[in-house]
This record gives C-alpha cells, structure tokens and sequence, in this order.
C-alpha cells in the first residue's frame, strides 16, 4: 500500500517517523495540495492543514488519518476515539481528553457530519448582558440595560462537560464582563479546566487582582475604541472616559506585555475619518492588531445612513490608509475585502461623497433620542407578544465551500444557557442546556444540523449573509464566494422591516 503523506515542512520529520512506528512496512510519500486529486489507498493529513480541505479532497482515498502530536488517528475509528476521551475526562486528563477531541473535530469536518461527535474548542459563555455604556449603535442605547442579569454558577454546572473540552472561554456576551461580580471565580473554575482566557471589552473597569488574572490567565484581549479622539470616543460611547481606557491601556502594555491586544472600531460615518489615526493610537498602547468592523444598522436607532456601504469611496480611502499607517508601525490590519481595495485612490476622488456625508448632522438630537425610545417601546411590545426566536435557516445561492467555525468548533451561550446559531446571530437559538437534554443534544439541535447541511452542500445559510467575519476572513473552515447576493436582507429581516414600518404607520 502507497501513503500518501499532506503536511507542513516543520512537521514532516516528525510525521515519517510516527509514520515509520504505524506502518513500518508501507511506503509514504509526500505530496503537495494538488496532488491529492490523484487519490490513492491512504491518505495521512497534518492536523495543522485540516482546515484547507474544504472541497472533498479526501474522498479519493479509500483510508483516511490524521497526524497530530505524534500520533497517527484513523478517521474510521471515531467511535472509538469517543470513548478514550471519555476515559481521559474520567481520569481528569483534560490536556489529552481536549486532543483526542481536537482529532474528532477534524473528523466531524473532513466526513461533513451534521451530527459533530466533537465538542467546540471555543466556548462563548456570556457573563452579563448589564452594561456601563450607551453605545450609539447598540442595543444599549436604548435598552438602559432593563432585564440585565448575571450568569450564574448554576448555568455553567449545565455546561461543564463542554468547558473541560474546550481549550479556550470567552467571556462576552452583550454586556461588559468585567463589571460581573461573580468573573473571577467563574474564571478560577474555567481555568481548572486547562482552559486560557479571552473577552471583548471597553477596558473601563481595571484593578489589581483583574491585572493579575490578564497576565496569568489570558491569551488575548479585544478592546472597543470606537474614536481616535476624546470628542468622537465619548459622543459614540456614552458614559465612557476617553482619557481612563487610554490609562488603562496603557497600565496593561506596562503590566501585562504578554497578553495579545486586539483594538476593534466600528466603522461608521462619525468615525471613519479617524481610521489611521487610531491606528496610531493603538501603536502608542502597545496594541498588536486593529480590527475595523462594518456597522448593522438597527431600525430602532435608525442609523441606516451611518452605515459605510452608503459611503464606498470613503470607506475605501480610509480603510486603505489605515492599512498604510499598520505596515509603517507593524500593526496588523483587518478590514473587510482588503485584497480588493483600491490602493491607488485619492482623496480628490471622495471630497463629493465625502462632502455629502459630513452635511448630514454625526449626532441625535434630544427630539430625535425621544423618538427612537418611542420606537423601542413599540418594538419592545410587539416582541413581547410575537417571539422572534428562529430554529431553522434556508439555503441561499451564494457559494461556499466548507463550513463555519461557529458550527464546527467555536459556541455562544448566553448567560441562561441559550445556544445560538453564533455570537452575531443571537436570535438563531438551537436550546438551552439547562432544559433541553444538556449540551451535546442542544449542540446538535436540528437547527444546527440543518445549518452544517446547508454549509456542506456547498452554499451559505439564509442566516449568515452580511456576516463581517466572513467579511474579514475571519473563519479558518469557510470560504465564501461574496457577491451582490451577499449583501441582500435574511427574509426574517425583510419581514421585520416591514411590519416595524407598517407598526410606526410609515
């Protein structure tokens, strides 16, 4: 029997050795991506190039194994490999038990099961959906956090098995997590677990012993700075210190130089302009990566026009001077479609449309505030009497190959132990773990099952266009085809806008 070897030249010396131990008396031979269309008896993959498979390049091969850490897996013998996982839990192995499931999400991934035998590697729990600022663009802007709550101790016993699995928590939800007053000892118990920690914060709250835990327990942290300066940060997010987040930022790359920091905008017509210079700042507080986000307009706020694709010229100029500025300072950039943008565009070529933005008032007014807390009410009622929840998804025609990373080996819950579809599609629910058989039944919910189906064969759920990780390449196992139809209404949004509209008698 011929082997066919696919993996990465670091790893080679390792894989021929393991490989001489599994099949002392087979030949192996290595072979590059394109020549696995030339199938065979055997195929063995470096688990470090699982993710590139995305299109069956393993179903020319009659065996299938996956190399990692020193150890050869048959795909055919999943099952088997359920069970030893659950006798390294049993034995309290968390390190191997989270291997062995790493080889099953890899598994799950190149056989397409609907049905993952695998548990996520990247656990969303949410910590509190209370918040210390009124974002202009967020539901907080009008919610003044009415119904907020903490996520409780006796939630996460209904999700334990999942969280000696994982390899990494994170802490958000829709709130701030380090105002939660029971973290710390939610993060003692993640940690127990071999878990390292991550969380998306507005970097407002800070001490000592939270420092502490960064620098022990954290591999990387995202912090919102949506304005360059005192006057934009603080009109966007309300109720925020420009001057204390800076310190506080500043106070971390001091104490804490080893923790990723990641800086995420929102880009939106109010701060777009100061594109590069965050970059700048960030540079300045010792931040690794800058991430710009494309905004999702509400109805409630009514901010379709601060919306950037109203305003593609703009939004490209300074899009492609901020990835100027983080190649001058070393920062790494992530915006949407940057191999597509223009790097040769002028300023002359958006005065006009930058012109027609800036005549258009940044800020609300008090009457237009008054206005849109009308409207919430109105939602707030109407949602009350008609559930929004969704458990079902269809297929669109927009390409894809793969499958998402929300569906294979990342999870959100929220903090009553809702399993949505992703952390940007909350209303996407699979169940509860609490309710609904635990977590490995809510995670192969027929929502989630139908999803993977739609994903596998070949085309992007109704549920996730205009997503911005797919946007921003975020997702290892997807690849996507974006097109016009990628930016079109879910059928569930295009409803909604009507009856908001026809409710507001507009």
């Amino acid at each position: 029997m011929s082997i066919l070897i696919y993996c990465q030249e670091n790893s080679r010396d390792e894989l021929f050795a393991a490989m001489s131990v599994r099949f002392p008396s087979e030949k192996a031979e290595s072979v590059g991506y394109e020549e696995l269309s030339r199938g065979g008896a055997a195929l063995v993959v470096d688990h470090e190039l699982v993710p590139k498979l995305k299109k069956d390049e393993t179903s020319h091969f009659e065996s299938v194994y996956i190399y990692f850490k020193g150890r050869i897996y048959a795909v055919a013998d999943a099952d088997a490999l359920v069970g030893e996982r659950a006798e390294y839990i049993n034995r309290g192995d968390w390190e191997t038990a989270k291997d062995i499931n790493e080889v099953l999400c890899d598994i799950d991934f190149l056989c397409k099961n609907t049905v993952n035998r695998s548990y996520p590697d990247f656990f969303q729990i949410e910590s509190t959906n209370y918040c210390n600022s009124r974002c202009i663009m967020c539901e907080h802007y009008h919610s003044h956090n009415k119904k907020a709550e903490l996520l409780s101790m006796e939630t996460l016993e209904h999700m334990r098995d999942a969280i000696q699995l994982s390899r990494r928590i994170n802490l958000n939800g829709i709130g701030e997590p380090f105002i939660s007053k029971y973290l710390k000892q939610q993060i003692d118990m993640y940690v127990g677990y071999g878990n390292r920690i991550v969380a998306n914060t507005n970097m407002s709250v800070l001490d000592d012993e939270l420092i502490e835990y960064i620098g022990r327990d954290f591999e990387w942290l995202a912090i919102s700075v949506d304005g360059a300066t005192k006057e934009t940060y603080e009109r966007i997010r309300i109720g925020m210190s420009f001057e204390k987040v800076i310190g506080n930022l500043r106070l971390l790359k001091e104490r804490a130089p080893h923790v990723k920091k990641i800086m995420s905008m929102v880009m939106m017509r109010q701060n777009v302009c100061e594109m590069p210079q965050l970059v700048e700042l960030a540079h300045s507080v010792g931040i690794d990566q800058v991430v710009f986000l494309n905004l999702n307009p509400s109805l409630i706020i009514g901010n379709m026009q601060d919306v950037m694709l109203n305003w593609p010229k703009v939004a490209e100029y300074y899009s492609v001077k901020a990835l100027e500025k983080g190649e001058e300072l070393g920062v790494r950039i992530v915006v949407a479609n940057a191999a597509s943008l223009n790097r040769s565009i002028t300023f002359g070529e958006i005065e006009e449309e930058l012109s027609r933005m800036q005549s258009i008032p940044f800020w609300k007014s008090e009457e237009e505030e008054r206005e849109m807390m009308r409207i919430a009410k109105i939602a707030e009622d109407y949602i009350a009497e008609n559930s929004q929840e969704q458990n079902t998804t269809v297929a669109t025609k927009v390409k894809c190959s793969g499958v998402c990373d929300w569906l294979l080996k990342s999870c959100y819950t929220n903090l009553h132990g809702d399993i949505s579809l992703c952390c940007r599609n909350l209303i996407y629910r699979a169940g509860n773990v609490c309710s609904d058989g635990g977590f490995l039944s809510v995670w192969n919910a027929p929502l989630m099952q139908k999803s993977r189906e739609i994903f596998y064969s070949g085309y992007l759920p109704e549920a996730c266009l205009k997503c911005g990780m797919i946007e921003g390449g975020e997702l290892k196992y997807l690849d996507v085809e974006i097109q016009p139809d990628f930016y079109q209404d879910s059928e569930l949004k295009r409803q909604q806008k009507q009856k908001m509209i026809a409710m507001l008698g507009e």
